[in-house]
């Protein structure tokens, strides 16, 4: 069985640096304009922008000093395949019952609460469809 070595490149950790470095000027652009509402948890969504680039940072720093060498096979980066498309699927089903829902009685809830509860709906269900997959297998 064919095996492939994924290794951090340091292309890929200047890509994170630059990630990190643009998400916290973001954030410092939209401090200093004052756009943003004070529903998040910090404030504001600069300073939350600011927050996410540096632990972006932090993560790219740790990962630069502590290299892990990943060993992926065929069949690794088959179930990750069926893991995604089952969860692109219960994601697009769940969007099209929450338009007929919004359609039938509008939904009451703040975007930003209403997107970090889809997004972790996604992720979770990513993540127990990996699971179940591998364990079929």
């Amino acid at each position: 069985m064919p095996v492939s070595s994924k290794t951090h490149t340091g292309k890929n950790l200047m890509v994170k640096y630059a990630f990190a470095f643009c998400t916290i000027i973001a954030g410092m652009a939209l401090n200093h304009l004052g756009i943003g509402s004070t529903d998040f948890i910090f404030g504001s969504v600069g300073n939350w922008l600011i927050y996410i680039g540096a632990l972006t940072a932090l993560l790219a720093t740790v990962s630069r000093f502590h290299p892990k060498e990943k060993i992926v096979d065929e069949r690794m980066e088959k179930i990750g395949y069926r893991a995604y498309r089952i969860s692109a699927i219960a994601f697009l089903l769940l969007a099209f019952s929450i338009m007929i829902a919004d359609g039938i009685s509008p939904i009451g809830m703040p975007y930003h609460l209403f997107m970090s509860y889809l997004i972790c709906f996604y992720l979770i269900v990513y993540a127990v469809s990996y699971k179940w997959v591998e364990q079929q297998n």
